[in-house]
């Protein structure tokens, strides 16, 4: 490939616009919508474990999509006035059942200890216990960190791990995004080579968004 053929880093916008279905293959899409019905059959919680840029946000849109149009989503993001924002949550609401909470970024529970924390969790297993569902979105660490602050939780909590991407899924993802900005489309990896990307989704750990931020600044360096 010319230096010229490419006008724009194809790597520079690292949301997953135009990636969802590399991201959310068949069997993902499979798996999530399995999670989805059993979360309608029986509400309960699920908690949706990933690192940052492995997709989490697009196994939520996943499943909002696969929710019966009679359910309502009441989304927050995790912050220190978390307990009194679900406290807020109308009980008229709450009797309805048809209810998925859904709660991004778990992982700033961080900033709170132990007890405080344990608080949260009781507070949205009984609330699940009633009939409302609870989506939770976090980092492996902070999984971790939940399981061993309420073993009950570890008990009643679903679990959903956002898979790493194989080597061919790096691929995809790549040649998708040059050929977003090619003159004539193509199945070429260029202007990396086999060798490159590899290395790429060996240091990126399969993590989608780590291998667009590594292959945009590979990328720069190859063309300037």
């Amino acid at each position: 490939m010319k230096k010229t053929e490419v006008m724009t880093n194809p790597f520079f916008d690292i949301e997953h616009k135009g990636d969802e279905d590399i991201i959310l293959n068949k069997q993902n899409i499979a798996k999530i919508k399995e999670i989805t019905k059993e979360l309608v059959k029986k509400s309960g919680i699920l908690l949706i474990s990933g690192e940052h840029g492995s997709g989490k946000s697009l196994v939520e849109n996943e499943i909002e999509c696969d929710l019966p149009k009679s359910y309502k989503i009441k989304k927050f993001e995790f912050s220190k006035d978390l307990e009194a924002e679900l406290r807020g949550i109308p009980l008229a609401t709450l009797r309805q059942k048809k209810l998925i909470v859904e709660i991004d970024h778990f992982e700033l529970s961080e900033v709170i200890d132990d007890h405080k924390l344990k608080r949260i969790l009781d507070m949205i297993e009984i609330s699940a216990k009633s009939g409302v569902g609870y989506i939770l979105s976090c980092t492996p660490e902070t999984l971790e960190r939940i399981q061993e602050v309420s073993p009950s939780f570890k008990r009643t909590a679903k679990v959903y791990r956002t898979p790493s991407f194989t080597f061919e899924q790096a691929k995809q993802i790549v040649i998708s995004r040059l050929n977003a900005v090619r003159h004539k489309k193509s199945n070429s990896i260029e202007p990396f080579t086999e060798y490159q990307l590899k290395s790429v989704w060996n240091k990126s750990n399969g993590n989608p968004k780590m291998i667009l931020l590594l292959c945009g600044t590979l990328y720069d360096a190859l063309n300037s």
